[in-house]
């Protein structure tokens, strides 16, 4: 019975922080750039995320990548979205670890958010769609790379 209540406040949890996260992801005009990107992830206790997408800064489109994981995620599901990145001065500054707080949850298809920042005071909101079975509740690092830089 324990197991199966936490279960519920965990996907409760997860549901909260998604929406939290897709509530912040509007650009506005004081965005200095946009992602789009598509990644994977699995967790059994532990998650891993990996995935590629696309930069939008100054005109340009730069292809990136992303790795990393974080604690509390269960099952596996592709996430696939958009995200406003903000307090970007200069390209050198996206890259790096992004400290993030999300969650999802997803039998089939479900809304998924992340929220994150760098060391460099780079912001990012994130949002999409969750396909699979996936439950998520986690604090996350995840290391963004520009692919041609």
């Amino acid at each position: 019975m324990s197991f199966f209540r936490s279960g519920v406040v965990s996907l409760i949890v997860a549901s909260a922080l998604s929406g939290q996260a897709m509530a912040k992801t509007a650009c506005d005009t004081a965005s200095d750039g946009q992602i789009e990107i598509s990644m994977k992830e699995v967790g059994a206790a532990i998650g891993y995320m990996w995935g590629h997408g696309t930069l939008t800064y100054g005109g340009q489109r730069y292809p990136i990548s992303v790795k990393g994981g974080g604690a509390l995620a269960l099952g596996s599901a592709t996430v696939t979205g958009t995200g406003c990145v903000s307090n970007l001065a200069r390209l050198v500054d996206f890259e790096g670890t992004y400290w993030t707080v999300g969650g999802d949850a997803a039998v089939g298809s479900g809304p998924a958010g992340i929220v994150m920042e760098n060391a460099k005071g780079v912001d990012m909101s994130f949002s999409g769609r969750t396909h699979g079975a996936h439950l998520s509740g986690q604090i996350s690092r995840l290391y963004f790379k520009i692919d041609s830089f």
